[in-house]
């Protein structure tokens, strides 16, 4: 199903007809695949993201598009499945498409990824170039990096190092417990935690350290009466959907004042899942959040969460995708055809982009961006709160890209 069409049936048509200009119909579009997750049990998720997609697009579409052609986005679903990303791939390349967004499930991401590299390979006149705007998993820009990837999110480990230096000048935090989901992401969050939080403050104690089935435990009291009798002030969970939702209100229902430092506390429909158990008790970590133009007194910034509210009815969150868009477009433009995908890589290697959220920086050695972290809490008491909760976030601590920007891990095989 097309994005456009998509979007009509939920009555978003009139947001795309500023996306047709005259002056950008004149030309053919610049195609943009975006496979992701738009059926199944997270396919809310998806939604949001492609919601966001199509503001980035429509933006730069409004300013003259790209050389003079607008974007155009074609949404391909994965179903929450590698195998079916994998043949959205192939329908991608099909139509000539040559540059493809996804992000979201590391493991659909690892497999799109070996897909786009052995495809480059073999068709070097039919590239296609790779934009992820947030799977979690350091691999994918370390062992398993590609010069057809670019990542515009940081990962999980760098989003640690923000949390350790957030823990290192909070001398409240004492005591911590790790519960997490029992898959790949929730074991490298307990890992990275011990590594890299102990470095930060040796005196901080790691009073538990569990992992429970994923999406299955429909009762957190037994977890939480460990938490109590641990002592902890703090939970650092990578929990997300349910999982975390489920946590927080358990916690709430015990009278527990631990402290919950989360990952995707504010992914969409959390905080309202979540409900008025966050006040004051959840955090996370974050990219950005609707407050911070607020906070930093930027009516131009506020005027771009105002707009995308007024269109798509939520907050903007994934910002990752509108800068992301925009460097490609700038990548585009300083090579002068959106056909030379290697020259449009080669572009995007090193850019520094001052892009509204913050200053972008996309490393060339591993084509991982960096940019400026959030530590943020929900609280009442703030001008935008989320999703109609009467809560919203607030920032407490902010971390410059550079105190999160990982040693190089990646041997890059390079065209040519």
């Amino acid at each position: 199903m097309r994005l456009h069409r998509l979007f009509r049936l939920a009555g978003f048509a009139a947001t795309l007809t500023c996306a047709t200009l005259p002056a950008l119909a004149q030309q053919p579009p610049i195609k943009v695949a975006h496979i992701d997750t738009f059926s199944g049990p997270t396919a809310s998720t998806g939604t949001t993201v492609a919601k966001t997609l199509l503001y980035a697009v429509q933006r730069i579409n409004e300013r003259g598009g790209v050389l003079g052609r607008k974007l155009e986005v074609i949404q391909l679903d994965n179903g929450g499945d590698s195998n079916k990303a994998v043949a959205a791939l192939t329908s991608t390349i099909d139509q000539k498409i040559r540059f493809m967004v996804q992000a979201g499930n590391s493991g659909i991401a690892g497999a799109l990824l070996t897909a786009v590299d052995k495809h480059n390979q073999r068709n070097p006149d039919r590239r296609v170039l790779y934009l992820n705007y947030g799977s979690a998993l350091p691999e994918l820009t370390e062992a398993k990096c590609s010069f057809w990837m670019f990542r515009f999110e940081a990962h999980q480990r760098m989003k640690m190092h923000a949390i350790a230096d957030y823990v290192a000048k909070n001398s409240a935090i004492k005591k911590i417990y790790l519960l997490n989901q029992d898959y790949s992401f929730g074991h490298e969050v307990s890992k990275d935690a011990r590594a890299m939080i102990g470095k930060a403050r040796p005196d901080v104690e790691f009073v538990g350290d569990d992992f429970h089935p994923f999406g299955k435990i429909k009762d957190f009291s037994p977890y939480i009466l460990k938490i109590k009798q641990a002592g902890a002030d703090t939970v650092l969970t990578g929990n997300w959907g349910n999982d975390l939702a489920l946590l927080v209100r358990a916690s709430k229902e015990a009278g527990l004042k631990t402290k919950y430092i989360t990952y995707y506390g504010g992914l969409f429909g959390v905080p309202t899942a979540i409900g008025p158990a966050g006040e004051d008790t959840v955090l996370q970590i974050a990219s950005w959040h609707p407050n911070v133009p607020v906070e930093d007194r930027q009516p131009e910034l506020e005027k771009l969460q105002k707009d995308f509210k007024a269109s798509f009815g939520e907050d903007l969150y994934y910002t990752s995708i509108l800068v992301q868009m925009d460097m490609l477009a700038k990548a585009i433009e300083k090579v002068g055809n959106a056909d030379d995908v290697a020259a449009i890589a080669r572009a995007l290697e090193g850019m520094e982009y001052d892009s509204p959220f913050g200053k972008i920086k996309m490393r060339p050695g591993d084509h991982q961006a960096t940019h400026p972290l959030y530590i943020t809490q929900l609280v009442k008491g703030v001008k935008y709160d989320a999703e109609g909760l009467g809560l919203g976030w607030k920032t407490v601590a902010r971390v410059d890209g550079a105190v999160t920007e990982p040693p190089m891990a990646c041997k890059m095989n390079r065209p040519g």
